[in-house]
């Protein structure tokens, strides 16, 4: 997470929450046609961080706070969205201690109602048996395991799109071009040593200012882009709204339809103040029930 983000989540913006709710929670006229827009977000990382943050004691978020009022306004949908999203990051064992605690907590629950949640309880049986694994060799103790003390390397947002993904998708659509020309274009782009200056303190980039894409073999664009392909996508569609391009037009409507399973997009982006049913990986909230915003969400 970047610096500015985690700026964000200690002193909770109201801009930034409403901007998060777009991106995450909100409706939109193109979510519906597949259901990676409403599993691959790369945002639901800090949605979950800024409803830990506010929701914990020990930070004094005022209760007249605006998005502490948005959060308690829908609080059982974003108590789902909380359970589900920590299970799934303790499943990819990327969960924070937050979501650690969450996972333990609704064990409990289920043993104390005697729930018999599968799901749970072989995530609970994974973690047991990851202590000195062969698969997970730097999992040396229990805290380890259930993910309540750092393991080096373990990533904290397996959703992220990559930066070379992130250009690719946008190449793709905006240029008008095959995924193997963008390809070819972004690897001399990382390959071109003269993009290196004194003006940008080292960093790699390239001319039109976008961080320099990494070295990749064909096998490795093939795997990530497979991943990616609808978390990038998404955030494609709402970064171009945000700089108000909500106009797809014919050739970009078509561009996107052959590379991504032949969608048909509509011709005008719009998101709706309203909350959605949500979904990731194999946990669906299928029950939850649309919810209006509240008026300062408009």
């Amino acid at each position: 997470m970047n610096i500015e983000d985690i700026d964000l989540i200690e002193n909770p913006s109201h801009d930034r929450w409403v901007w998060l709710l777009k991106r995450t929670v909100m409706d939109n006229n193109w979510s519906n046609l597949h259901e990676g827009f409403r599993t691959g977000n790369s945002y639901f990382r800090e949605l979950a961080d800024t409803l830990d943050y506010v929701n914990d004691e020990v930070n004094n978020v005022h209760p007249m706070h605006q998005v502490r009022q948005s959060i308690n306004g829908a609080i059982g949908v974003f108590k789902v969205f909380r359970e589900v999203f920590a299970l799934d990051m303790f499943k990819k064992h990327t969960a924070t201690t937050y979501d650690s605690n969450l996972v333990i907590s609704m064990f409990n629950r289920t043993v104390t109602f005697e729930e018999n949640d599968k799901e749970l309880l072989n995530a609970i049986k994974d973690s047991f048996n990851k202590r000195k694994s062969d698969v997970y060799p730097l999992v040396n103790n229990l805290d380890q395991a259930f993910q309540l003390s750092r393991v080096e390397g373990r990533s904290t947002n397996p959703y992220k799109v990559p930066e070379n993904i992130r250009q690719l998708v946008a190449m793709m659509i905006d240029e008008d071009m095959s995924r193997n020309t963008c390809i070819t274009k972004l690897d001399e782009m990382a390959n071109n040593h003269s993009l290196k200056t004194k003006d940008n303190k080292g960093l790699w980039r390239t001319a039109n200012s976008q961080p320099r894409p990494q070295i990749w073999g064909a096998d490795r664009w093939q795997d990530e882009m497979n991943k990616y392909k609808w978390t990038a996508l998404n955030d494609y569609l709402y970064e171009r709204m945000e700089k108000g391009r909500s106009t797809l037009d014919d050739r970009e409507l078509k561009r996107i339809k052959s590379n991504w399973d032949k969608i048909i997009m509509p011709n005008e982006l719009v998101c709706y103040p309203t909350f959605i049913k949500l979904g990731i990986g194999t946990f669906k909230v299928g029950k939850t029930e649309v919810i209006k915003a509240n008026k300062n969400l408009h």
